[in-house]
């Protein structure tokens, strides 16, 4: 059984095109993780800053805190508190409902915005630039049993453009 649950927070190194998903070359080749990242064909990620009241109301909402997933909460030194919402480009474990196969290519996560007129449409990567970190937005998560959660979309509700600082290194 699926639930949606929706997180308001602050993005932080949003990796949520297909060019620039994590495709997991930053670590050890032959790693389980490494493998499964491959096997998936890459993440989808981005921090969501949240404060203790938000983790409070998404362990409420269903998004465990403890095992696997509940790893995905973090804590910095200096007290900032994020989830780590991740999506599979490729799921190789689901079935292809209209043609039984196993294996389906999930994509990126829908990133919206609300028009002019208080329709939702869709991010325009080449209008509306790349995503900054301390981007406030809606998060929407699909938790399916209390033990996948996947992001699913995002709502941009103040954008803050992404720049380059320039450095090489």
């Amino acid at each position: 059984m699926a639930k949606k649950v929706y997180v308001p927070c602050k993005l932080f190194w949003a990796k949520l095109k297909p060019e620039n998903r994590d495709m997991g070359k930053n670590l050890p080749e032959g790693s389980d993780q490494r493998n499964k990242i491959e096997a998936e064909q890459g993440h989808y990620l981005v921090n969501c800053v949240i404060d203790h009241e938000t983790k409070a109301q998404m362990i409420k909402d269903g998004i465990p805190n403890k095992g696997m997933q509940g790893q995905l909460f973090k804590e910095e030194s200096d007290g900032t508190m994020f989830y780590k919402a991740k999506r599979p480009h490729f799921n190789p474990r689901m079935k292809n409902q209209d043609t039984d196969e196993t294996g389906i290519e999930m994509g990126p996560p829908k990133v919206v915005k609300e028009a002019e007129d208080g329709e939702l449409v869709l991010w325009d990567w080449e209008t509306d630039g790349l995503i900054g970190n301390g981007t406030d937005a809606i998060v929407k998560f699909d938790v399916w049993d209390g033990k996948i959660i996947t992001l699913e979309a995002i709502k941009i509700i103040n954008h803050v453009p992404y720049e380059a600082t320039g450095e090489k290194f």
